[in-house]
């Protein structure tokens, strides 16, 4: 038998075949005039010796991706490697029949993770799945030319095709939905909002990206670390070009955000990158030529920005807005009933905070007594040691709790934001480290002195709790080592930001803060977040505008410049912002109606668990739980 499977591939090496290609991709008879099997697998010939498989994840039966074969290499005639192959593909082919949903979660995340690297590793393109295979890629930056990106559609559309309908037990169908949800998500933001035609932030933010992700990594070789970024420098100038022949008619305040973004990505190469070269490669001139190429790439870039036309709305509408919950989240209420409970919350919150005010000095109104006595912080150098103590002292404390199972080896690191990424993210920042990296520790970013250094001190613990334990820390840490392949690869913002906001309630309910002020600080961050989900409904379906939205913020208490860096942030992420309020919502149903009988700790198990999934999956594992008397269950299962 191995003799006959030694001949079959050999005559299909002979012959320019790949059995494994066949196997995972269909029949020769599928390959067409253009060379695609399918719409993703193409083969391109080089000489008659040498053929090339680009994107066959198998690697044309061994063979490392992207090499050419050439077909008279005697190692491919050696009958032991042969049989070894053929071996390999046998058992290949007996798990594709065994679980065919894995292999198409695999071609879909590696192909995704191989033509979007940057993407599919940073957690701030949340439309994106984090694909394990994108950390092989630090300098490749994402094939975003029309031809590619149609490729790309056209590749998810045929992948989701293949997913079957059937009958599964509770846990492979929370896997179908999940794979199905990511690929109709993905299909919905490339192909019907088309975000690569109209957010002239993509670019911006694709470069930068993967430009830290090799800065980040100064431990690597220094020859890797000196390849990677000439790589990624030498590719940015034509990654804008490609940017400005994309992008039609943005809106106006994408373009104007856009543009304050170019001036930090300027800043960021001209002093951070240079300052790297010096200190890592020695001063590289052949890199630090490249840095002057890359300024005036961005230089270009700004100046075709602001004659781009633009038009005045921003607004997705309501069935756009359902969609992106609906389609992208599996979150069946639509945008109006959110509207309702948010409103709901925010007049109930409001009515507490006015309580508790009471309480404590029945005199003043809530906004004065809640920074009346603040700790007292001088400098950024004293925010940073107050916010490392805080986490030191949350870590000991949850872990002493009986709320929760912790998983082994977490590590995070409390550092202050880059200057390139603080107009990407808030005062407060969690950066998970790569799927497929899980020994790497998570970084916890802070900017001090970006407000009122008193003002960042006060709200600490939360912010803390929200970003590292028990919060998005745990979460990610949990998604990198969970033992299936979909839900390791897959967030969800809902989940996600839902349950770093419920992170932070637990520390008033479980002791932590003992002082009232404090506690009246979490209900403002309640009323705030509410107000946020209020906002990011109207603000999309068009019920108030920009300066409106900017002014209900400044009335909690923000600086009218907060106000308006805010505002713009929701204009350009719709449905992101109702996610705070609406995940932890659900999540609190959820513990008051599982919680007191699998008890706290079983409850956040379970809970965590199952991944970032749909809310009513996660009941359903709840229920399967209580109906079979699971005593107990590991976060990572």
């Amino acid at each position: 038998m191995s003799r006959k499977g030694g001949s079959r591939a050999f005559r299909a090496r002979k012959e320019q075949k790949f059995p494994t290609c066949e196997s995972r991709f269909g029949s020769p008879r599928a390959l067409g005039s253009e060379g695609i099997v399918g719409p993703h697998l193409r083969t391109r010939k080089y000489s008659k010796k040498s053929v090339i498989c680009e994107t066959c994840p198998s690697g044309n039966g061994g063979t490392p991706l992207g090499s050419p074969i050439d077909t008279y290499n005697p190692f491919f005639y050696n009958p032991a490697i042969i049989q070894k192959r053929v071996l390999i593909m046998m058992m290949e082919h007996r798990k594709k029949r065994e679980n065919p949903l894995n292999h198409i979660a695999k071609d879909y995340f590696d192909y995704l993770g191989r033509h979007l690297p940057q993407q599919c590793a940073s957690d701030e393109f949340y439309f994106l799945p984090r694909s394990q295979i994108a950390i092989e890629f630090p300098n490749r930056l994402d094939d975003l030319t029309p031809e590619g990106v149609q490729e790309h559609i056209q590749s998810v559309k045929h992948l989701l095709g293949r997913i079957s309908e059937a009958r599964d037990e509770l846990e492979e169908e929370i896997d179908r939905l999940l794979l199905r949800q990511s690929m109709a998500g993905f299909i919905r933001e490339f192909d019907d909002a088309r975000g690569w035609r109209n957010d002239p932030t993509l670019y911006i933010k694709i470069p930068l990206f993967a430009t830290d992700r090799v800065l980040s990594h100064d431990h690597d070789p220094t020859d890797q670390v000196r390849s990677h970024l000439s790589s990624i420098l030498s590719q940015v100038s034509s990654f804008l070009t490609i940017a400005i022949q994309n992008l039609r008619d943005p809106s106006e305040i994408s373009i104007q955000v856009a543009v304050d973004m170019v001036q930090d990505a300027m800043d960021f190469y001209r002093l951070n990158v240079p300052t790297f070269i010096e200190q890592k490669l020695g001063g590289d001139k052949e890199v630090l030529a490249g840095i002057g190429k890359v300024l005036e790439a961005w230089e270009r870039f700004r100046e075709d920005l602001v004659r781009l036309s633009s038009k005045k709305s921003f607004t997705i509408g309501e069935d756009g807005l359902e969609g992106i919950l609906a389609i992208s989240w599996g979150y069946a209420r639509p945008p109006r009933e959110v509207l309702e409970i948010a409103q709901q919350a925010y007049v109930e919150t409001q009515e507490k905070i006015r309580r508790f005010a009471k309480k404590i000095d029945s005199r003043k109104n809530w906004r004065r007594i809640i920074y009346e006595q603040p700790p007292s912080i001088d400098s950024p150098v004293e925010v940073m040691g107050l916010y490392q103590r805080e986490v030191f002292n949350l870590r000991q404390f949850f872990y002493s709790r009986d709320v929760m199972s912790f998983p082994s080896g977490e590590r995070v690191a409390v550092l202050e934001t880059p200057s390139y990424l603080e107009s990407l993210r808030a005062t407060a920042s969690y950066r998970a480290p790569l799927t497929g990296n899980a020994k790497a520790q998570g970084v916890f970013y802070i900017t001090p002195g970006k407000e009122d250094l008193e003002i960042i001190a006060a709200h600490c613990p939360y912010l803390c709790a929200h970003e590292t334990y028990p919060g998005h820390h745990i979460l990610d840490h949990i998604r990198i080592h969970h033992t299936n392949p979909i839900r390791r690869q897959i967030e969800s913002p809902l989940f996600y930001e839902g349950w770093a906001t419920y992170a932070e309630q637990l520390l008033d309910e479980l002791g932590y803060i003992q002082d009232p002020r404090q506690k009246l600080v979490q209900l403002k961050r309640q009323l705030w977040r509410n107000l946020r989900a209020i906002l990011d409904v109207e603000l999309h379906t068009g019920k108030i505008g920009l300066d409106d939205a900017a002014e209900r913020i400044h009335g909690l208490g923000f600086s009218s410049t907060r106000a308006q860096r805010q505002v713009r942030r929701f204009a350009l992420t719709p449905g992101y912002q109702l996610c705070y309020l609406m995940g932890s919502h659900e999540i609190t149903r959820l513990r008051k109606e599982f919680s007191s009988r699998l008890g706290s700790r079983l409850f956040h198990d379970i809970l965590l668990g199952g991944g970032e999934i749909p809310f009513e999956r996660v009941r359903k594992r709840l229920e399967a739980c209580l109906a079979k008397g699971v005593p107990h269950e590991s976060p990572q299962t």
